[in-house]
């Protein structure tokens, strides 16, 4: 008779969840990640554009009308990198709130996976017991026989 974990189907169910919630906290990790990301793109087109603008300054002439328009552009992106920003800080909200579902399924898993060792321990110490006081009954026996 071999070993059986009456709780399996619960086990495998738990370790689905904890998947699921894994790939879900990656996921969201990962629109962190590209929020981030555009926000530090949109500050390189910050740079970018006040570079062009110290170009403009440098040839003079009459350049001021290309100036407004990149200093509007420059104001215009700060406006939307705050709205970016918030919206990276909404997405890292999100993202710990999976960390935290991650972790209570990870802990739910791991407690049926410790129940189910210590189930298999029992069983394997329960096995050995009986096996041992199956041979020592044969030895008995073949004590009893050879008296007689």
């Amino acid at each position: 008779m071999r070993f059986r974990f009456r709780l399996e189907s619960v086990l495998r169910q738990r370790e689905i969840e904890r998947d699921m919630a894994r790939r879900e906290y990656l996921e969201a990790q990962n629109r962190v990640r590209e929020q981030l990301l555009k926000i530090k793109n949109m500050y390189a087109q910050i740079d970018d554009a006040r570079w062009a603008a110290e170009q403009l300054e440098r040839k003079g002439g009459a350049q001021a009308n290309a100036l407004v328009q990149t200093e509007e552009f420059i104001q215009g992106q700060k406006v939307l990198i705050q709205k970016e920003r918030e919206r990276a800080r909404d997405l890292m909200m999100e993202s710990e709130q999976k960390l935290e579902v991650l972790t209570e399924k990870s802990q739910a898993f791991k407690i049926l996976e410790k129940l189910k060792e210590k189930k298999r321990e029992e069983y394997r110490k329960e096995r050995n017991r009986r096996s041992d006081k199956e041979i020592d009954d044969l030895n008995l026996m073949r004590q009893a026989a050879a008296k007689e």
